[in-house]
């Protein structure tokens, strides 16, 4: 019997995917590695950027302003997000980017995706294979075009999961959450998302793991340096972590020494909210001699 077109079609949609996507798909490491050939750092073995743990660690006192400013100076202009429900506002997150890309579900692709895990041995719904790759120190980045009704990327389960594989990270989630009352009480753990709804996720098929993905207005790369604060979500690029971990550490020393000397009534608010004196500099370079981040508790 000759097959209709639309079946006919379909398999040959199915064949093209298993022969020539796979990698493409899942962790493609070549990829990977080409659209980040800045990084100055190893790699995991998935190919993403491994920013050193002592840089993630001094991220955790990093301003959204701090690094905007680094960013930007750098021609990096669209690298923030905000406008999000922030599930600890006390708790910066920051993290290496793991991240997923979603499109509206149709039938015939996601049969073939469906195909695809089954033959790899991947258990469960899509959402939950991304987080199978999590490793300690990393943030599940998902792009799933604002759907918040249906667009549940993850609940108490899933987050649990994501806890629990990287040690102190997170999520975020350009779509919705479900069991917040139950996620809010984990400890060690922070989330971004666009909205709260009680329905689970559907009509949605994952496409990607560790590509590109847009979050709002901003790009994020697998390997960027996630760090959530109370304002919003910053990407950074490996090749500026330090620079920008760097720049806040003296951003910071130079704040506490300048409000330390307006309390002193050493200097007006004017002098120091403004390019310093030759005068206070030198005062400054004399105080640094014997005071940094470490003996005045900033670190």
């Amino acid at each position: 019997m000759v097959q209709p077109a639309f079946i006919r079609g379909l398999n040959g949609f199915k064949a093209f995917f298993k022969e020539k996507t796979l990698a493409y798909i899942w962790n493609d490491k070549e990829k990977i590695e080409a659209m980040t050939p800045g990084n100055p750092f190893d790699r995991f073995e998935d190919g993403r950027p491994r920013v050193p743990d002592d840089i993630v660690q001094r991220m955790q006192k990093v301003t959204s302003e701090e690094a905007w400013g680094v960013l930007n100076s750098n021609g990096y202009t669209l690298q923030f997000e905000g406008n999000w429900h922030n599930l600890h506002p006390d708790r910066i997150l920051t993290g290496r980017a793991v991240t997923c890309r979603y499109v509206p579900a149709r039938p015939d692709l996601h049969e073939v995706v469906q195909e695809i895990g089954k033959n790899e041995g991947r258990v469960g719904g899509q959402n939950s294979w991304a987080i199978d790759t999590l490793v300690p120190g990393d943030v599940i980045v998902v792009e799933l075009f604002g759907k918040i009704i249906w667009g549940t990327f993850a609940g108490d389960n899933l987050a649990t999961a994501i806890q629990t594989s990287t040690q102190g990270g997170g999520m975020v989630v350009d779509g919705g959450m479900r069991d917040y009352q139950r996620v809010i009480e984990l400890e060690n753990f922070n989330g971004f998302l666009k909205g709260l709804d009680p329905t689970p996720i559907r009509d949605v098929t994952l496409m990607e793991i560790n590509a590109p993905v847009r979050i709002g207005d901003a790009t994020c790369l697998p390997g960027d340096i996630v760090l959530g604060t109370p304002i919003g979500v910053t990407f950074i690029p490996p090749q500026l972590a330090l620079q920008v971990v760097e720049r806040s550490e003296s951003v910071r020393l130079r704040d506490y020494f300048g409000q330390m000397r307006i309390r002193e009534s050493i200097y007006t608010p004017g002098e120091v909210d403004r390019k310093w004196s030759e005068e206070m500099e030198k005062d400054f370079e004399d105080w640094s001699k014997t005071h940094n981040l470490k003996t005045e508790g900033l670190s």
